[in-house]
């Protein structure tokens, strides 16, 4: 397997497409740039990615770390080689779900669906291990150095076993019970539970199904002597109806005869009338100028009523205003209260003896004046209100109302010119429209013309009155066969196969309706080769589970005795291999290693005899050191299968001095031969 292109947005990726080549692929980016959000990217593109995981405080989620920094919603594109052809691998953002929960899987030279891949075990199949066996092998980070030496041994002891470094050997037992009962399961929780109950389900389909296209076939087997009755049913219905119309032939030349007559009087009636928009043109001359006539009288006598009167309102307009002038004015009576004329003079006298002091009034005695004085006015005041005096009203305003009256003999004058003018233009339209209906009537004889208009015009009603008969008799005659004739044998039989025909086309019909009943139903179910190929896949998996379970006791049975035997099996062949791989690394400084079966390693120079272990080792031979091994132990797991698995690589060299990244590039382009190497660095040489 190698990867080809990728494509996505995806962190900091922004949808650009990244290119792979055989061999060695050295993609230079900066920091920030995005070199452990592409490795981690075509982890996700294999495996999914994990929406379930929540973030903590030491770590982000991968759907929150890598959320889009250009906005879009999150998706991806993986081309790859695998098996020969190139498959090409998206997963997609849909509406209203989870993030990058649309997965497809496709040949890219001919479209079809790679049936083989999965959205949950792509990854697995593509690689031959888990997510997190891909992670501690095919998968180098170069902050990852510090791993100590019995961590590097759990995990080589994890995945030489299971393939996975989450397994640990002292969980590796409890792990096994865990995927038994995944697919044993109880009841019908386990997968193998699940697995036959969908083999059932689609059985039960599939027999559905056939009996459904037994059905269809049923009927589309009676459809020809169905639509034979249709035509047989029709044929009697047409012989029927023309015994029937053969039956009636002397009413209906009777009433053919009738309509003619009407037809011909109505041709007479339409002589005697002029062309209708002609006609209609006059009718409204017509009425025009009688309208103006009758308004040019109304102005004629109302000018005649204003003329004769005229000099009799003005006349009582002047009497009215000079007998208003010789009146009067009048008062009104001065209303006097007694009563509170007495109390002002009260008030008075007390108010002059306060003011001598003739009888005192205690410390009030220099007030006293002035309040009696006060209540003094207030009585005289009270005394005289209501008294006024005022003049009669006149009774029009006699300049207003001669204005009024010169007004209306001005309009009624302007009114009947007016009027005369309106007259005489229709009167002039009436006799142009007159010459067109009838040149004869000459314009002095104003009378004959009116009478001849309102008799036109009576024709006219009668010749559309008999048009509406002569429709109606048409209609008759066209509709004489459906509506007239005795309820006799001719008639019943014309009904009877009238009935056989619509009876014959519904019980078509009804073959029809149930065909589309059963499609529908089948659409409803699927087609039976996909259920089919759900079937042998259901079955395909009922056998792989029994199969796994039997793995999986196996596997139980031999866990400690592969424990016992993991350094005979791995270690040699992981130790030839970091040594070579060393040797390389260290430009033929350190030439041997040795690894323990407590995983301990140990490397030391060429013609010496001192082993040295990580105590002794310098950082960056450490490094070089744990490099060697992860390599080594990605060799021996990933080769196990026909496909390679290509090598990821996010800035392995990012503590080496530039002497030790030669040789680690030197190492990298002889892996290369092998398999693809993806080497993600901010380094340049």
């Amino acid at each position: 397997m190698k990867f080809l292109n990728a494509q996505g947005h995806f962190g900091v990726l922004d949808g650009r497409k990244i290119r792979f080549e055989d061999g060695l692929n050295v993609l230079y980016l900066p920091n920030e740039g995005g070199k452990t959000t592409l490795s981690h990217f075509l982890r996700v593109m294999l495996y999914g990615l994990n929406t379930s995981r929540r973030d903590s405080r030491r770590q982000l989620s991968d759907k929150t770390r890598f959320r889009p920094t250009d906005g879009n919603p999150m998706s991806g594109l993986l081309e790859l080689e695998w098996k020969g052809r190139r498959v090409v691998i998206s997963r997609q953002t849909g509406k209203g779900t989870a993030r990058f929960h649309e997965f497809s899987a496709y040949y890219s030279d001919t479209g079809e669906p790679c049936a083989e891949l999965t959205a949950k075990d792509c990854g697995q199949i593509l690689t031959g291990v888990s997510e997190e066996g891909f992670q501690s092998s095919a998968l180098l980070d170069g902050q990852d150095q510090a791993l100590s030496t019995g961590e590097l041994g759990d995990r080589m002891l994890a995945l030489s076993t299971s393939g996975d470094s989450a397994m640990m050997y002292s969980s590796a037992v409890s792990q096994l019970d865990q995927w038994k009962n995944a697919l044993r399961g109880t009841g019908n929780r386990g997968r193998y539970a699940q697995v036959e109950s969908g083999i059932d389900q689609i059985s039960q389909s599939i027999a559905r199904l056939d009996d459904l296209t037994g059905q269809i076939e049923n009927y589309e087997s009676q459809i020809p002597a169905a639509e034979q009755r249709i035509a047989e049913a029709e044929k009697q219905q047409q012989q029927a109806t023309e015994d029937f119309t053969l039956l009636f032939v002397a009413k209906r030349e009777a009433a053919e005869r009738e309509e003619r007559k009407a037809r011909e009087n109505l041709a007479k009636l339409r002589d005697e009338i002029p062309p209708f928009d002609v006609l209609a043109d006059a009718e409204r001359a017509t009425t025009a100028y009688l309208e103006a006539k009758k308004a040019f009288m109304d102005a004629e006598s109302e000018l005649a009523d204003v003329t004769a009167n005229y000099q009799k309102w003005k006349d009582d307009i002047d009497h009215t205003e000079d007998d208003y002038s010789n009146s009067s004015r009048s008062t009104s009576d001065i209303h006097i209260r007694g009563w509170s004329m007495a109390l002002a003079v009260l008030f008075g006298v007390l108010a002059v003896i306060s003011l001598l002091g003739i009888i005192p009034f205690g410390p009030l005695t220099p007030y006293m004046p002035y309040l009696f004085s006060v209540f003094a006015i207030i009585a005289l005041v009270v005394t005289f209100v209501g008294s006024t005096q005022s003049l009669d009203s006149p009774p029009m305003d006699f300049d207003e109302e001669r204005v009024k009256l010169e007004r209306r003999r001005q309009s009624a004058i302007t009114r009947d010119g007016q009027t005369a003018e309106q007259m005489q233009s229709a009167r002039e339209k009436f006799w142009e429209q007159m010459q067109r209906v009838a040149p004869e009537i000459p314009m002095e004889d104003e009378e004959r013309a009116l009478q001849f208009m309102q008799d036109t015009s009576e024709k006219k009603k009668i010749y559309l009155d008999r048009k509406r008969e002569h429709d109606g008799l048409a209609e008759q005659y066209l509709n004489i066969l459906d509506t007239t004739g005795p309820q006799g044998e001719a008639r019943m039989r014309m009904n009877q196969a009238k009935e056989s025909v619509e009876q014959a086309r519904q019980a078509c019909n009804a073959l029809h309706e149930s065909i589309a009943v059963c499609r529908g139903k089948c659409e409803e179910i699927g087609v039976r080769d996909d259920l089919s190929a759900q079937r042998n896949r259901l079955e395909e998996e009922k056998e792989s589970i029994l199969w796994q379970l039997d793995a999986i006791r196996l596997a139980k049975e031999s866990l400690v005795q592969a424990n016992a035997e993991l350094t005979g099996r791995v270690s040699p062949q992981i130790n030839q291999l970091a040594q070579e791989y060393l040797r390389i690394l260290t430009a033929e400084r350190y030439t041997a290693m040795q690894l323990y079966t407590d995983f301990e390693a140990t490397c030391r120079r060429d013609n010496s005899a001192v082993e040295m272990d990580k105590l002794r080792l310098s950082t960056g031979t450490r490094d070089q050191l744990y490099l060697a091994l992860r390599l080594a132990v990605c060799k021996v797991l990933l080769d196990q299968g026909d496909e390679s698995v290509p090598i990821i690589l996010d800035d392995p060299f990012v503590n080496y001095d530039d002497q030790r990244a030669a040789c680690g590039m030197k190492l990298l382009r002889e892996i290369a031969h092998e398999r693809q190497v993806i080497l993600l660095t901010c380094r340049r040489p």
